[in-house]
């Protein structure tokens, strides 16, 4: 089980718990597959940022089209890991804070909790014992 924190730009914070297959969403509203969290902003893709929990750690996809928007995996002391557009990346102990900016304004600020485990096949090759 996963923890889901965020913050959005228009001071709009909430926290689920995603277990299994389940996915956090945060993108632009309206459409068959209604987000998580919505915004309302037409630089905003409808599937913006999407988080899934997956092997040892949570894994973040980016669907945000380019648009001047950044997507970034921010760790503890700081440092910064960059997604390029329609790429996913792990979310780790230490890198566990993701962040979707426009034009130079974080739109939203997601912080991940988690407890470190194994990977899938070992989870599941652990439940079958």
């Amino acid at each position: 089980m996963i923890t889901v924190m965020w913050k959005t730009a228009a001071g709009e914070t909430g926290e689920v718990q995603l277990s299994g297959d389940d996915k956090w969403t945060f993108g632009r509203t309206g459409g068959a597959d209604e987000p998580t969290v919505g915004v309302d902003h037409p630089l905003v893709s409808r599937t913006a940022l999407v988080i899934r929990d997956s092997g040892p750690g949570p894994v973040v996809f980016r669907g945000q089209r380019d648009n001047g928007a950044k997507v970034s995996l921010v760790s503890v002391i700081g440092s910064v890991t960059w997604l390029d557009e329609g790429t996913a990346g792990n979310l780790t102990a230490e890198e566990n804070r993701v962040e979707l900016s426009l034009d130079g304004e974080v739109l939203v600020t997601v912080d991940v909790e988690f407890d470190q485990r194994g990977s899938v096949v070992e989870r599941q090759q652990a439940d079958e014992r």
